[in-house]
């Protein structure tokens, strides 16, 4: 019988078969086994090993390089792993820049990241940021960034986004997120969909003190063209993490986060104050959900239809700064 070629990473595909990990199913697992005996909690999917495994296989990230060392006791050079992106990768105080393009890699990354920041600070420029989504908006983003995703897949990522945002909610760490007005009118999903991310987002501010929102207004005096968060992995010393069409880059080189942060601080001075911010939010919404209700007329619908009652839920629930009758916190 005849044998299946070796990838073309032949160094890597080797040392795992002589493991006895004949499929990279196999070794995917077996690596998280050992990450967690390490006392890390990685995962690693099937088309990242087949990605390791390729012609041109990506210089791994420092946890992961790690976990495979100690996993097949042997050098990354020795494993098909070329050194030459390896200066990327350094430990954090120095200049570290970090491509990661895998999706659910990026996610756990991102989450070890916030596991232990003492701060979040997060600008988002045409969606409600990922910490402050439901799980509707969250799945309907997904998709819409990578409509060839299995359901299955697509349903594993919106899972770890719920899951970030209740160790948002749980930890208490200080958590300031400015918001482009675009992202509150951009009807992800639905407008069914986007009614209740706006009543969730309003509950969220109302029920944790530690969240702050505000909303920068089309028309501002400064704004900038591309999504930030800027984290506090070690007190005093940050790291900026920015989303791409292809992946996400991770920078911690001082000068590089020193820009993010001062570019943050200027947004913040041209954005809504607390008080107008959230007004405006429980504004919209309620205009959303009377154009729900409109519509659901307009077609004939009766008021026991689920859009009305989606509508009129929304509508009741809306929270007291909608009419001007809530006690706010200092505006800024």
């Amino acid at each position: 019988m005849p044998t299946r070629p070796l990838g073309a990473n032949s160094k890597l595909v080797t040392a795992r078969r002589t493991l006895g990990l004949h499929s990279q199913a196999g070794f995917a697992d077996a690596f998280e086994e050992h990450a967690l005996a390490m006392g890390m909690r990685l995962a690693v999917s099937v088309r990242q090993v087949r990605r390791w495994e390729s012609t041109d296989p990506p210089f791994p990230t420092p946890d992961y390089q790690r976990v495979l060392e100690d996993f097949f006791g042997r050098p990354l050079s020795a494993l098909g792993f070329s050194a030459t992106d390896a200066a990327c990768e350094e430990p954090m105080g120095r200049a570290w820049r970090t491509f990661i393009t895998d999706g659910p890699e990026r996610l756990h990354r991102l989450m070890r990241l916030e596991a232990g920041t003492a701060t979040v600070r997060c600008y988002q420029t045409m969606f409600i940021p990922g910490q402050l989504q439901t799980a509707d908006y969250a799945l309907a983003i997904i998709l819409m960034h990578d409509p060839a995703l299995s359901m299955a897949e697509a349903r594993e990522r919106q899972q770890l986004r719920m899951e970030r945002a209740q160790r948002l909610f749980r930890g208490g760490r200080p958590a300031w997120f400015i918001i482009a007005e675009s992202a509150l009118y951009q009807p992800v999903g639905s407008p069914e969909v986007l009614a209740g991310q706006l009543d969730h987002l309003m509950q969220v501010v109302s029920e944790h003190p530690h969240v702050r929102v505000q909303v920068l207004p089309s028309g501002a005096q400064f704004t900038a063209s591309t999504p930030c968060l800027i984290l506090e992995p070690q007190r005093g010393r940050y790291a900026a993490w920015l989303e791409q069409f292809a992946g996400s880059l991770l920078i911690d080189r001082p000068d590089d986060v020193e820009h993010f942060g001062a570019t943050f601080d200027r947004l913040h001075t041209s954005a809504l104050s607390q008080m107008a911010s959230h007004s405006a939010i429980a504004g919209w919404q309620q205009e959303l959900c009377g154009s729900i209700e409109f519509s659901a007329n307009l077609v004939g619908s009766s008021p026991a239809t689920p859009e009305m009652t989606i509508a009129s839920k929304l509508r009741s629930s809306a929270l007291p700064w909608a009419s001007g009758t809530a006690k706010y916190p200092d505006p800024q």
